[in-house]
């Protein structure tokens, strides 16, 4: 399981597509650079068209896409990311509100793009922008559904009767991959569970906004102005939305993975007096235990124990890059704890432990998974009544032991995402009120 934040996955599939021709107005979002300076977002939305109509493939980052006429067809992609729902739209907008639709959904956005010859639009909301998903990675040929060439290949222009038949395909074939069928009262952009439609077509009122219309809705406060705004300015539609309180979204930070197999380790399987070494770089075991790891290779460490030290030491490192020839040096000193990476549950001198739990001091330890193959085991429960962190209104200490982004706090509850837990147990082991089982 190859849990990543969701900036790094965005990062991720856009580099993988090699665009030459690059602006943004936000980068601090996702960290990509702008190729070149503009004037305004006009300016850029201009550079990029023309960089897509002549072959270059275009990727702009905008705080708000500008409106603009589509008059000319492409002849590569043309990206237009923004975190916040355009005014007005005047092209297909496609919208991530989970992280864990990232993937599918930006290389269904490229595909449109490639395919139908237009600008495309992503809308990520802030949920899907600060979260955490399972990682699976894309293959940079995005395939077609239709052949490269065809009678529009070549064409100059495109005209509104031509545009409006390609909305209506877009339609037909976004309304067959998402399922518009609608049954949450709480409408919400931003809000993980309320609902909000996948996709927009200009001009082009589809089944999912005939079924909000229909319906008497509950909205957050803060979203109803935006929301009625943009429905009738772009689909001359007014719905009847009841303002109902704001939820309260919790703060994502920079956390490890769920199970990340350091957490159990430096909360119950190490003394304090260790001195403690590895050879795994992973950048948010770095910057969370900066102070308690030493970075060495695995033959560095056995070179270490072979010495005449007498202190406390463990290394921790991967079962495949364990040799035979090692365990003569760690039956005199130190330690070591091997993830298993591969399978591996056997090795001469190591026990194995069937589930992070089970980590107790023995000497030398195969843990059960490694980063790059986490186990999901049974789920985990918070007992509100016992949670002294919400008693008292203070920071989670588990939160800030564990740094595990499947356990939060939102609206004055300590909430687990059922996603993202793999049963670890880590929680459960640093929390000293017994609020979790």
């Amino acid at each position: 399981m190859d849990i990543r934040n969701s900036k790094e996955i965005i990062q991720d599939i856009l580099e993988r597509y090699n665009f030459t021709s690059i602006y943004s107005g936000c980068s601090n979002h996702v960290g990509i650079e702008s190729s070149k300076n503009f004037v305004d977002e006009h300016d850029a939305l201009d550079f990029l068209y023309s960089s897509a109509v002549i072959g270059s493939k275009a990727l702009g980052i905008f705080n708000e896409v500008p409106f603009f006429h589509i008059d000319t067809p492409l002849r590569a992609e043309c990206l237009l990311i923004t975190f916040s729902l355009p005014k007005k739209i005047c092209t297909p907008v496609v919208v991530i509100k989970r992280a864990e639709e990232v993937t599918s959904k930006l290389t269904l956005s490229l595909k449109l793009t490639l395919e139908y010859k237009i600008p495309v639009t992503v809308v990520i909301t802030d949920n899907a922008i600060n979260n955490y998903a399972e990682f699976d990675k894309t293959n940079s040929d995005m395939g077609r559904i239709s052949p490269y060439i065809g009678k529009g290949t070549f064409k100059q222009h495109i005209t509104q009767d031509e545009l409006k038949e390609i909305y209506t395909n877009i339609h037909k074939s976004l309304s067959n991959t998402f399922n518009t069928e609608y049954n949450n009262e709480i409408f919400s952009l931003n809000y993980k569970h309320g609902y909000f439609p996948d996709y927009f077509i200009p001009f082009i009122v589809t089944e999912n906004i005939l079924s909000i219309k229909s319906k008497q809705l509950e909205v957050y406060e803060s979203e109803k102005e935006s929301l009625s705004n943009f429905f009738y300015e772009n689909f001359n539609i007014s719905l009847e939305l009841s303002p109902i309180k704001d939820r309260v979204f919790p703060e994502v930070r920079d956390l490890l993975c769920p199970g990340c197999p350091f957490v159990n380790i430096l909360n119950k399987g190490v003394s304090a007096d260790t001195i403690i070494y590895t050879n795994i770089r992973c950048e948010g075991i770095k910057k969370a235990y900066s102070e308690q790891l030493n970075f060495v290779s695995i033959d560095g460490y056995i070179g270490i124990i072979s010495s005449e030290i007498k202190v406390s030491t463990l290394f921790i490192g991967y079962a495949s890059s364990y040799k035979p020839h090692y365990y003569k040096f760690l039956t005199k000193r130190g330690r070591m704890i091997l993830l298993s990476d591969t399978g591996i549950n056997k090795l001469s001198g190591f026990s194995f432990i069937k589930h992070p739990k089970k980590l107790g001091n023995s000497k030398n330890i195969i843990y059960p998974y490694s980063c790059n193959n986490i186990k999901t085991y049974s789920k985990i429960k918070i007992k509100l009544n016992k949670c002294q962190c919400i008693k008292e209104n203070r920071p989670c200490d588990v939160v800030d032991k564990t740094l595990c982004p499947a356990i939060y706090k939102a609206s004055n509850n300590m909430l687990i995402d059922s996603n993202m837990c793999n049963g670890c147990l880590a929680c459960k082991t640093v929390c000293s009120k017994g609020a979790i089982s």
